[in-house]
């Protein structure tokens, strides 16, 4: 298997929408499998002129990310992500990834996992279970509940049926 099938292997098992895998790193069988991952799409929307550009400026490293793992192997990403210089505005900006949690080293899809934990447990077990400090995961899961209870309901649907109350029913008809 050569180094690019491995990627692209990990890229399809990682399932991280928008990101792809360019580089694993594992030393030991007990350190964590480690990804080096970068955005799909090098192009960014200025967040004052509303318009795309992919004049990047400059490439940061993240620190260690908490992922999901794959079995029993415990898996962190090193996301690359950029900083984009708009020509139209001279702005300066880093856009936002919905699978990152902001100002937390996780994954959404690692918090929602470890919020369920937490509910059937408590932090200490969960964040035992996990492999995360506690006061880590107490404050990402609290930051984590935060977000989610902001976010909009679930959307409207228009109403197809109407249920007819029996007893409204049988005083109208005159039969009661």
């Amino acid at each position: 298997m050569s180094e690019q099938d491995r990627l692209e292997f990990w890229t399809k098992t990682l399932n991280l929408p928008d990101f792809q895998v360019v580089h694993q790193r594992r030393d030991t069988p007990a350190d964590p499998l480690r990804l080096t991952v970068v955005p799909q799409m090098p192009l960014g929307l200025c967040s004052g002129c509303c318009r795309a550009t992919d004049a990047i400026h400059r490439t940061y490293e993240s620190q260690p990310v908490k992922d999901l793992p794959v079995g029993s192997q415990a898996v962190e990403l090193i996301v690359r992500t950029y900083q984009f210089h708009c020509p139209h505005c001279d702005r300066y900006f880093t856009p936002r990834y919905p699978a990152l949690a902001e100002g937390a080293h996780a994954t959404e899809r690692f918090l929602e996992q470890a919020a369920k934990l937490i509910r059937f447990s408590d932090i200490a077990n969960a964040a035992a279970f996990l492999g995360v400090a506690e006061k880590n995961l107490e404050r990402w899961y609290y930051d984590y509940v935060q977000r989610q209870a902001q976010k909009p309901s679930a959307e409207f649907k228009p109403i197809k049926s109407l249920g007819i109350d029996e007893l409204s029913l049988k005083k109208s008809t005159g039969s009661s």
